[in-house]
């Protein structure tokens, strides 16, 4: 029988529900993860960077939401393995917006909100500017305390 390195979807929520119990622990309301071995490790989706913004915003309540350019709608569904609201954005539209946007969906319109610290600036940037009110924090507590952060 041939060997498999694949990650259930019971695993990746296993996972997912940790982080979300970290979050209650440290009073975060959500993490923005962009792709690297966090967003890896949580959601299975293997990602590289570009100057197109793809993000999860994972909820301390509900499941994750997934921020990306509308031209890898396709190929983002065949790598997702946990939760299906993916947001696209088109070239000429931001993706700040849709990442606001789904942090208020998920209920956090104000108070803190991790930012894993492989994201770059001008992700978090954006983000700060369209919702200054919330309070922006390290996701790193949160990350480590609940086992994903092993490096």
């Amino acid at each position: 029988m041939p060997q498999t390195n694949e990650v259930s979807e019971s695993t990746y929520r296993q996972r997912i529900a940790q982080v979300q119990e970290a979050m209650k622990e440290f009073g975060i309301g959500a993490i923005v993860l962009e792709p690297g071995p966090a967003m890896l490790y949580l959601t299975g989706v293997r990602w590289g960077r570009s100057e197109r913004t793809f993000a999860v915003v994972l909820p301390e309540k509900g499941e994750p939401v997934y921020v990306l350019p509308g031209f890898e709608e396709m190929r983002a569904h065949e790598l997702i393995r946990v939760g299906d609201d993916v947001r696209i954005w088109q070239e000429d539209e931001s993706p700040f917006q849709r990442i606001v946007q789904a942090l208020k969906d998920r209920g956090v319109a104000a108070g803190r909100v991790g930012i894993d610290d492989s994201a770059r600036f001008f992700v978090f940037d954006g983000i700060r500017k369209l919702a200054p009110k919330l309070d922006y924090v390290s996701a790193q507590q949160v990350l480590k305390a609940s086992g994903v952060d092993k490096r």
